[in-house]
């Protein structure tokens, strides 16, 4: 699920409190297990066939049927379809409902990126690293690990040990040690860049952007926390850090606030008083609404955003290994495709195309496909994936077989 459609709870801007033990609680131990093992998976013989259910990774729960040979079935078996209808309706029920908690640990998890909270290293294990669900969130995320002497060292779970941006096995903490979800906010430019570097390189599936995630930080004293991305209708708000904060746009010049919850009422604060990582994620919620308002609807290659430049990032990191890497080039907010009848400006906050010279627009049916079998992403972006897709096309424009895309691409006679 990219950024800009992630459900309507985590896009929720609406004055609420969060429900008791919702997203920014700690783990709940009645989070349900499913009967997985602590791998994400289970197997159920059914009539002679092995149905096997499992977390392939944060985003993907599979439910496969393995025959007598060992190998694993395209549909459920004939076999199954009659007298054994029931259980494998209850398998594939089952299936769902592990899909659903996954889901909703997913959107969880990321919700406690605003909260500044700790758990002790025991309780973090039982409930994040070892659970059979949030597991499979867990480890394809970067925590921090207190040391004795105060100093926080950031590591991801790997194989019953926790692995260092730098390769290293991190000792077990004790059991009292906090741990606490990195934030890239609060780490140095270099630590996030060398965490980018781990995550693209061992193919690291995170279920949100966390190591490429945008970053907002409180101007200087007496500056306003002013998006400037021109003008919107209304006010909307949103609850953070488990009620402690709220962050609101205001109607006019897209100003942000942020309210401190206190003695049961909400009071402004200075950006420089409020957290690090709840400014960030404030602001970050502030954007992405602007993005998503009407008047930007209106205007596809408006004005740049940070998450424009993350998915420059990724590009950079991911694209010499395509077969259209001399092909094209990041150039500020659009990627650059040279093609063989035009070239191309992908732009990367919306998707849309333009083509050179002149600026008109291409006008292309979306893809979702990224256009290379195999290509890693290190997290889930639809448009970041339709972007890939557009440049693997128009790479090789002269192989378009549409008819309607041809003449837009042809239109001036010079590239006839």
């Amino acid at each position: 699920m990219s950024d800009d459609h992630r459900p309507p709870a985590a896009l929720d801007l609406l004055d609420r409190p969060p429900a008791p033990g919702g997203p920014a609680g700690p783990a709940d131990p009645g989070v349900p297990a499913h009967g997985l093992g602590r791998d994400g998976s289970l197997a159920r013989d059914i009539g002679g066939y092995q149905a096997v259910l499992a977390i392939a990774d944060p985003m993907t729960v599979r439910l496969t049927f393995i025959g007598a040979e060992g190998r694993p079935l395209p549909t459920v078996p004939g076999a199954l379809r009659t007298g054994f209808a029931a259980q494998v309706k209850e398998t594939k029920a089952l299936a769902r409902r592990v899909r659903a908690t996954l889901a909703a640990e997913r959107a969880r998890v990321e919700a406690l990126m605003a909260a500044e909270r700790t758990w002790p290293y025991g309780q973090w294990c039982r409930h994040y690293r070892d659970h059979p669900v949030t597991g499979r969130v867990a480890h394809g995320l970067i925590w921090e690990f207190e040391e004795p002497d105060g100093h926080w060292q950031a590591a991801t779970p790997g194989e019953d040990v926790l692995v260092t941006v730098d390769g290293r096995a991190l000792p077990a903490p004790p059991g009292g040690a906090r741990v606490r979800l990195w934030h890239p906010v609060r780490a140095l430019p270099g630590a996030v860049r060398a965490w980018r570097s781990f995550v693209t390189g061992n193919r690291m599936a995170q279920s949100f952007r966390q190591a490429f995630r945008e970053t907002y930080r409180p101007g200087p004293p007496g500056a306003e926390t002013d998006l400037r991305r021109g003008r919107f209708d209304g006010e909307e708000r949103r609850v953070l850090a488990g009620g402690a904060w709220r962050v609101g746009c205001r109607e006019g010049r897209a100003r942000v606030t942020f309210e401190r919850r206190a003695a049961g009422s909400w009071r402004e604060e200075p950006p420089r008083a409020v957290p690090p990582a709840v400014f960030s994620e404030g602001m970050r919620e502030a954007d992405l609404f602007l993005r998503l308002a009407p008047a930007a609807e209106e205007d596809p290659f408006g004005a740049p955003s940070a998450t424009a430049e993350i998915r420059a990032d990724v590009l950079r990191r991911v694209l010499p290994g395509t077969r259209i890497a001399g092909r094209c080039a990041v150039d500020g907010r659009f990627l650059v495709v040279r093609g063989g009848l035009r070239t191309y400006r992908v732009d990367l906050g919306s998707g849309g195309v333009l083509m050179e010279p002149g600026g008109d627009r291409l006008r292309i049916g979306p893809s979702r496909r990224t256009g290379q079998k195999g290509l890693f992403l290190p997290f889930e972006d639809e448009v970041l994936a339709r972007v890939l897709g557009t440049a693997f096309l128009l790479a090789a424009d002269h192989r378009i077989t549409d008819e309607a895309v041809l003449r837009q691409i042809r239109r001036d006679a010079r590239w006839n």
